[in-house]
């Protein structure tokens, strides 16, 4: 492996209920010379030193949608940020989500009194389609869970990684990991338990066949989920490769 391959940690590969195997939702992408968290769920931001990357770098969250395993931890993230002890943050800091995000975050900042709100940061709102930042593009895509979903595709250096945040089936999510090199794709629960707004294992193998995606990782997990053992079901239907999820995983994409 490359020292400049792409780098993909997972943070939190669960769901909002306490499990000690999976927290809940986080994803940091190190790319050529950007730092991107996809979701801040509760442990995100100690769970970055874990794997080795100072919050202080982070460049860019863009957030799935505003869910509280989603987003929860924006609230630590932005406290250390402001009061951090010894080093001080040298960047500006990207806070991205859907519309209604500003006034989402307009309510954090005055239940905390600003606590939260250090000098560097800049709250944005995405909407349906691609931008160029830095060193990577992204694409944006409205999902079908609740109003401020989203899903997004990064590419960088030639390669393309997608995520899918909560979501139902969807043949414009198809489209979005189209070719994918990497798909991490939400599967809450058994085909049997199906809830409305989230994949079971064989609309994970839908998506992932028909969008041809290369490796799928295949998370936000519910207990259930490992007790039924879902990947083996869906690993047993696709000819790619296919990662369960866990928490402090790394997964390389090669440049």
């Amino acid at each position: 492996m490359k020292k400049n391959d792409i780098r993909l940690f997972i943070l939190g590969s669960g769901t909002c209920i306490p499990y000690e195997r999976r927290g809940s939702s986080g994803y940091a992408l190190k790319l050529p010379s950007s730092t991107v968290l996809l979701d801040c769920g509760n442990g995100t931001t100690w769970k970055l030193s874990k794997v080795g990357i100072n919050y202080l770098e982070v460049d860019h969250i863009f957030l799935s949608h505003f869910h509280p395993d989603h987003t929860s931890d924006l609230i630590p993230f932005l406290f250390a940020t402001r009061y951090s002890y010894r080093e001080r943050r040298g960047k500006p800091l990207f806070i991205w989500g859907a519309k209604g995000f500003r006034s989402f975050f307009s309510a954090l900042e005055k239940a905390y009194n600003g606590w939260i709100v250090p000098d560097c940061l800049n709250i944005l709102e995405i909407e349906e389609g691609t931008l160029k930042l830095d060193d990577f593009t992204i694409t944006a895509r409205k999902t079908p869970h609740i109003e401020s979903s989203l899903a997004y595709r990064i590419e960088s250096e030639g390669k393309s990684l997608v995520y899918t945040g909560d979501t139902d089936f969807s043949e414009s999510l198809i489209e979005l990991a189209k070719d994918a090199d990497v798909l991490i794709i939400e599967c809450s629960s058994t085909d049997d338990l199906k809830v409305k707004g989230h994949l079971t294992p064989s609309e994970v193998v839908k998506i992932a066949r028909e969008s041809k995606a290369k490796r799928v990782v295949v998370s936000h997990l519910y207990p259930i989920c490992d007790e039924r053992n879902i990947i083996e079901k869906i690993k047993q239907e696709l000819d790619v490769d296919v990662v369960v999820a866990e928490d402090l995983l790394e997964i390389r994409i090669p440049i």
